[in-house]
């Protein structure tokens, strides 16, 4: 077992550890059943109430997530069948397990939507309808966007500190958006000609542009499982007066 990391600060609130805890800079029930074996799974400095924030939406994320993607991708095995386990009752370990796979199951079902229902427009790029199923028979599950953005900026967050060995702090922030290929068309060509790939394949693999005189201001992209894209900025704000 990794000793608990007992000085320096919370990667994502920047508090002082007291009583640290490790937390994984890829959620650890998100890796699929085709990592390899001795791939390290990347850890970070947590407090201990950052690390059980972050448990709570990553647990939720992946049951809606892991609904909408490809269980036939090699890249995401194992996930969708989690998903679903999830809000199987017959799955329960005991009567308490039970109700909360059914509540889980209840409200997921109760979030759905159904054929024009759909707005195509909010459609996370890459997750979109996988069957050619006519727009009457498709399904699809609300994605909460400050869970999306919450654990890309974990990543972020994650990756400055292990490869930095630094934080991201004021006045420095993070900026989180979701767009098509096209939308992002500038984002991927300074991506393609300076950034550098950082992976836990095949569950995420990340690009990181950073700018030459100032190491913290960067560019990111996150590709989920082969699947789905977010992306990232990590910038400071200009000071009154400069240009």
């Amino acid at each position: 077992m990794a000793k608990k990391p007992s000085v320096g600060k919370c990667v994502h609130c920047l508090a002082d550890l007291s009583d640290g805890s490790w937390d994984h800079m890829f959620p650890k029930s998100w890796y699929p059943d085709a990592t390899p074996e001795n791939l390290e799974k990347w850890k970070i400095p947590s407090c201990v109430a950052c690390n059980q924030r972050y448990s709570k939406i990553e647990g939720d994320l992946l049951n809606r997530v892991g609904l909408a993607l490809d269980a036939n991708n090699p890249a995401s095995a194992g996930i969708v069948d989690a998903a679903l386990r999830a809000m199987n009752p017959a799955a329960g370990r005991d009567e308490r397990d039970v109700a909360a796979r059914e509540a889980r199951r209840k409200k997921m079902l109760g979030q759905m939507l159904h054929g024009e229902q759909i707005p195509q427009d909010a459609v996370i790029p890459g997750m979109g309808e996988r069957w050619s199923r006519p727009v009457a028979e498709q399904m699809a599950v609300l994605v909460p966007k400050d869970g999306l953005e919450a654990i890309s900026e974990k990543i972020v967050r994650g990756l400055v500190y292990r490869e930095d060995n630094a934080y991201i702090e004021p006045p420095y922030k993070i900026d989180f958006f979701v767009v098509d290929e096209e939308e992002a068309k500038e984002c991927i060509d300074l991506l393609d000609r300076h950034g550098k790939v950082f992976a836990r394949e095949p569950g995420i693999v990340i690009r990181r542009a950073v700018v030459n005189d100032d190491n913290r201001t960067a560019l990111y992209e996150l590709n989920f499982w082969q699947q789905f894209k977010t992306y990232a900025s990590v910038s400071k704000p200009e000071a009154p007066g400069e240009a």
